[in-house]
């Protein structure tokens, strides 16, 4: 295929960025197709109990005046602890299956020639199921400590953990082991790693800003209309119409980490590469095999 990639090389950061959204604009359609196939009823959960928890919230906001106790209230507080446990489980799945589905495409793009197989892709998500939910489980547990602790050492483990689903996925190592590797992966790479994703963060954010313009103009609007009676019903400000393109915009910033998952991506097999020069071996493995063959012819 002329226009296909060839992940197992070595990139700086403006190629990854390149590279990463090239991909997309390729096989945005076998690629999405199978995020919302595969992940896709872990995202309208997790959607679902965004939603259920904004209603619980502010939909109790009117009667901090009637009930000042409210935070006491069992029925309140049984509600805001099943949207919070609904919404980790459904976004533990939902990550786990995304970077799942992401790089087994990846991988049968690479094994195919430049095309997915979507049966072959559907089969080995499966497969991996158990593991990429404990990496998924794992992995958010151990940044989120680095956070808790202080913020210096959750952006450090989250840039060294950004590989963990490749190793699993490319070298079909065990979870733990995938964890410890992408300490030694990452070694003397760190700066560069942690600017390639800083810069497609930032590009990233841009697009959801973007994709949340809606839900900011009916906010200020409704700001505007109900300034009169915000104070006496707070509730008025987030009636139905703003949850629903809460959600919409919520949607597609889940959707659109694709962005992000792919750039994790292209950052193993660079770093892969500068290691062990995989790639570079197995292109001149071919050569040989092709002129080998063409003497035989």
């Amino acid at each position: 295929m002329q226009d296909s990639i060839q992940f197992k090389k070595q990139r700086d950061l403006g190629a990854i960025l390149g590279d990463t959204f090239k991909f997309i604009r390729l096989q945005w359609k076998p690629l999405f197709g199978l995020i919302f196939r595969i992940a896709g009823p872990a995202l309208i959960l997790l959607v679902v109990a965004y939603v259920f928890y904004m209603q619980t919230v502010f939909g109790s906001l009117g009667a901090f005046e009637t009930n000042p106790f409210l935070y006491g209230d069992t029925n309140f507080g049984f509600s805001v602890i099943l949207s919070l446990l609904l919404m980790i489980l459904s976004g533990v799945a939902y990550y786990g299956l995304m970077y799942g589905t992401v790089m087994h495409s990846i991988q049968s793009y690479i094994q195919n020639g430049g095309e997915i197989n979507k049966k072959e892709v559907i089969a080995r998500v499966k497969k991996d199921f158990w593991k990429l939910m404990g990496m998924s489980l794992l992995t958010g547990l151990i940044i989120g400590f680095g956070f808790v602790v202080c913020v210096a050492p959750g952006i450090y483990l989250g840039v060294v953990l950004a590989t963990t689903y490749g190793i699993l996925v490319f070298e079909k190592r065990s979870i733990s082991d995938s964890i410890s590797y992408s300490f030694e992966l990452i070694k003397g790479e760190w700066w560069i790693t942690f600017a390639t994703l800083l810069v497609m963060f930032i590009l990233y954010y841009v697009i959801i800003m973007i994709a949340q313009i809606p839900q900011y103009i009916y906010f200020f609007i409704k700001m505007l209309t109900v300034a009169e009676t915000y104070t006496s019903d707070p509730t008025s400000m987030f009636d139905g119409i703003y949850i629903a393109l809460n959600g919409i915009a919520l949607l597609v910033q889940y959707v659109l980490y694709v962005i992000i998952v792919l750039t994790t991506g292209f950052i193993y097999f660079n770093l892969n590469e500068k290691k062990h020069f995989t790639g570079t071996i197995e292109t001149i493995e071919n050569i040989g095999a092709r002129d080998t063959t063409q003497e035989i012819n």
